[in-house]
């Protein structure tokens, strides 16, 4: 039921209520009223009749008499008229014979006579008297002070009861008029002085709940006004509302430009319409190079800012139907729809990379950052949103290798690496349960008498289906993944297990070096390495720690403190693959090293290289001068045994010397070597 009819329904409902109150209340009073009237009339009657019987009764004049009786009874509401004497005895009489009462006392169907016999008139007045529809009324006919008789009179209350139900349908009738009016009155002006603005209120509601902010307009400063002006401010305030929400839910705050789920959207939409126009578009992922660099150095506002001057220029470069989107960190999609030849995204590609490496000024320096760019095109390279993102993105990281082109565009072959990549992290997630992983050891030599001191730690991947794995293919891989945390503990852990066989077997092992990934240089690595040390009770020189110049690029406050405290409890560190890196003399004097270690691809060229031989002898001499030992790697050859030998290298390691053997193998080895170093009366290092 709706608001008006329920409204109308009210006021109807108390209108009825109000004016049937008032109807009983009238009615009653009127009767009360007509009652007093009849008995005043009868009075009035029966005192003339009385002022003028005496003269009849006293004369006997009964014709008179009768006269008298019947004009009185012929009232209406008159049921009977009689005058009795002092005796009681009628002197006349008149009764109406056409009153019900009569009728019913005298128990007859039809009009009843008008003249009775004196007792039968007797006994019908005394049942009349008595009965509630009959009020009897006496009055005395007195002449000179002496009473001649009385007047009985009987008026029924019939008559009045007829002009009761007389008014009561009249005032019906003009209540029934009334209430329909006010009704219909009332329902109009409410209809349309409330309802009407009400309802344009709930229309505009169902608007705003569309997303369609529509105003109502405000003709009055009523309480209806006064709703209407709220409305419209509560409305205004959810269209600004929704607003910040759609810009925070699609813009990028940083540099204004849309984000990954409104670059999502529109790459939807131009794949809709490049579909029903049978046209090509481009899909680029930007990627900064080294912007991490700018974060650590010069801090995270500086680095917004740089982000911020790097997405304008971008976009300067692109035109208006050109979508530019952060997608988060140092990374950007550039959708370029309607293109016509390969050549022209290569083209547009050629400009961003110049907008990009325009310099900044930040905090009074000038920055310049490059960039890597991939490039998938619709519909060659994909035709969904997964396909195309994923496709750009892959051609980027393959722009980002060393000695590829800052642009690169996707390629079948470059698919296949992503799946493959995709099934080697599927399988590396179970490799530890499946005990998949197998340690070898190449041995370590002093390069002045070739007597063995210890060993390297290589980890080796045996797929039940691909065989073995190369190192270099799986270890990136668990390092971006995170896996190489769970690898790299069971790396330590089963070194330290197989130290303790070795040396439970009587051999003497020496040290294990085991390389260290910069995911596991955490604060949990110094419990791990004791747990190691105490489960397999080992001293602390068993372990030698290889850590990478590239660890040492992240957190030097961390990272430093983390070795220290591990270099206070007796392990050793050496500084692998230096020179191949970010090579720094102030990681040599920042971090506690033991040892440092020459690249392979320095070792290589040392017979025919001169400037890789004057290097080498150079790195040499400065881990002398700051008291390291040096390990040359690679060495596979007598000659650069013999040179490396004369630079007074400390130790060597490769293939000249031995492979890297698996645990049976080396244990083999390292009785030969006890074996060896018996009758000189010398031993390798022992740790017993």
């Amino acid at each position: 039921m709706r608001l008006a009819s329920k409204f109308i329904l009210t006021v109807a409902g108390i209108l009825s209520v109000t004016l049937a109150l008032n109807t009983w209340f009238f009615l009653r009073s009127q009767n009360h009223l007509v009652e007093q009237q009849l008995n005043e009339r009868g009075r009035v009657l029966g005192h003339l009749i009385a002022l003028i019987s005496p003269e009849a009764i006293l004369g006997l004049d009964f014709l008179t008499l009768n006269g008298y009786a019947r004009e009185v009874s012929r009232q209406r509401d008159v049921v009977y008229g009689v005058i009795v004497d002092n005796d009681e005895r009628p002197l006349t009489s008149y009764v109406n014979g056409d009153d019900p009462h009569i009728r019913s006392s005298l128990g007859v169907a039809g009009p009843a006579p008008d003249h009775l016999p004196p007792p039968r008139l007797r006994t019908l007045i005394r049942e009349l008297a008595a009965l509630p529809d009959v009020i009897p009324i006496e009055f005395p006919i007195v002449h000179d002070g002496r009473p001649l008789g009385r007047l009985q009179v009987g008026i029924s209350r019939a008559e009045l009861a007829t002009q009761a139900r007389e008014q009561l349908l009249l005032q019906f009738g003009i209540y029934a008029a009334i209430i329909l009016f006010l009704s219909v009155a009332i329902y109009l002006v409410f209809r349309y002085s409330v309802m009407r603005p009400v309802q344009h209120l709930i229309e505009v509601s169902r608007d705003v709940g569309r997303g369609e902010f529509t105003l109502v307009p405000v003709t009055s400063d009523d309480e209806l006004g006064r709703l209407g002006e709220t409305f419209n401010a509560m409305t205004l305030e959810i269209q600004r509302e929704q607003a910040k929400l759609h810009y925070q839910a699609n813009y990028d705050s940083l540099t204004a430009q849309p984000n990954r789920m409104l670059a999502v959207e529109r790459l939807q939409q131009e794949i809709r319409s490049a579909h029903r126009q049978q046209q090509r578009f481009a899909l680029m992922f930007i990627d900064l190079n080294d912007f991490k660099i700018v974060n650590d150095t010069m801090g995270h506002a500086a680095g917004d800012r740089l982000l911020a001057h790097v997405s304008a220029n971008i976009r300067a470069r692109l035109r208006e139907e050109d979508t530019l989107a952060r997608l988060g960190g140092d990374e950007f999609l550039v959708l370029l729809p309607r293109l016509g030849e390969a050549n022209d995204a290569r083209d547009v590609a050629g400009r961003l990379l110049e907008a990009v490496a325009e310099p900044v000024t930040l905090d009074g320096r000038d920055v310049v950052v490059h960039c890597s760019i991939g490039i998938a095109l619709y519909p060659d390279d994909g035709e969904s949103v997964e396909a195309l993102m994923a496709n750009a993105d892959n051609a980027m990281y393959q722009a980002k290798k060393p000695g590829r082109t800052p642009i690169c565009f996707f390629t079948a072959e470059m698919n296949a690496q992503v799946h493959e990549r995709m099934r080697l992290e599927q399988d590396l997630n179970r490799v530890v349960a499946r005990g998949e992983l197998q340690l070898a050891f190449q041995p370590i030599f002093r390069a002045d008498d070739g007597a063995y001191v210890g060993a390297e730690v290589l980890l080796r991947w045996r797929h039940p289906e691909r065989g073995f794995i190369c190192p270099a293919t799986f270890i990136p891989l668990a390092e971006s993944t995170g896996q190489i945390v769970a690898i790299g503990e069971w790396v330590l852990r089963e070194a330290g297990r197989q130290l303790r066989r070795w040396l439970d077997a009587g051999l003497a092992p020496g040290y294990l070096a085991v390389n260290l990934s910069r995911v596991q240089l955490r604060e949990d690595l110094e419990q791990l390495i004791r747990e190691v040390l105490d489960d397999n009770d080992l001293p602390p020189q068993a372990l030698e720690l290889e850590i990478t110049e590239n660890v040492l690029l992240d957190d030097h406050q961390q990272i430093n403190a983390v070795l220290g405290r591990l270099h206070a409890q007796g392990l050793r560190f050496s500084l692998d693959d230096f020179g191949t890196g970010y090579s720094s003399l102030s990681y040599l004097r920042r971090f506690s090293f033991d040892t440092l270690k020459i690249d392979r691809s320095f070792v290589a060229p040392l017979r025919d290289d001169a400037e890789a031989a004057a290097l080498v002898r150079a790195i040499v001499a400065m881990a002398h001068s700051l008291a390291l030992k040096v390990i040359a790697e690679g060495v596979e050859t007598p000659a650069q045994q013999e040179f490396l030998k004369g630079l007074n290298c400390d130790y060597l390691q490769g293939y000249l010397l031995s492979r890297p053997l698996d645990a049976d193998h080396f244990t083999t080895f390292l009785a030969c070597c006890a074996r060896k170093s018996r009758p000189a009366g010398s031993s390798p290092v022992l740790l017993q």
